[in-house]
């Protein structure tokens, strides 16, 4: 009972990285396709990209959300290979995950919440003078993705 005990830590361990590089890679692949979504509108209606931009808020608002995505990913892809070793670092997707539930953007919230429930086994070091690095540029994204979602609450409202 415990061989399968280990063999079943040993085999999320490796899992929990692969859902972690997923979870990168959802952000991009978003970012990709929402700014393919705003190239084919630019191509359709004929209009350059600024003016886009000023004749539809929700499509600027989205845009720096995509910016966002594309930072907090390149950060996670960045710091992957000691990413896993404080519990601070995986608290911060819990968070990031709640940021990505209230933009409305479904699919990296649930890669959020899954890469944070596979990180349950990794053991605790001691961060490094990188985590507080890590946590200061996630507050600030923290901060932009709050006000991108309270851009998009009083555009609906008005």
């Amino acid at each position: 009972m415990n061989r399968v005990a280990t063999n079943l830590k040993q085999t999320l361990l490796i899992n929990s990285k692969k859902i972690y590089v997923m979870n990168y890679l959802i952000l991009f692949i978003t970012s990709l396709l929402y700014a393919l979504y705003v190239a084919i509108i630019k191509t359709t209606k004929g209009i350059d990209f600024q003016e886009l931009l000023k004749s539809s808020p929700y499509t600027s608002i989205m845009f720096i959300v995509i910016l966002l995505n594309v930072l907090v990913g390149y950060i996670l892809w960045i710091n992957s290979n000691n990413f896993f070793n404080s519990k601070k670092n995986r608290s911060i997707l819990l968070d990031l995950s709640i940021c990505q539930l209230i933009i409305g953007n479904i699919f990296s919230f649930f890669a959020f919440v899954a890469t944070f429930l596979s990180f349950k086994y990794f053991p605790n070091t001691k961060s490094d003078k990188k985590t507080s690095h890590l946590v200061s540029i996630v507050i600030i994204a923290n901060i932009f993705y709050g006000l991108c979602f309270l851009l998009l609450i009083r555009l609906t409202l008005s």
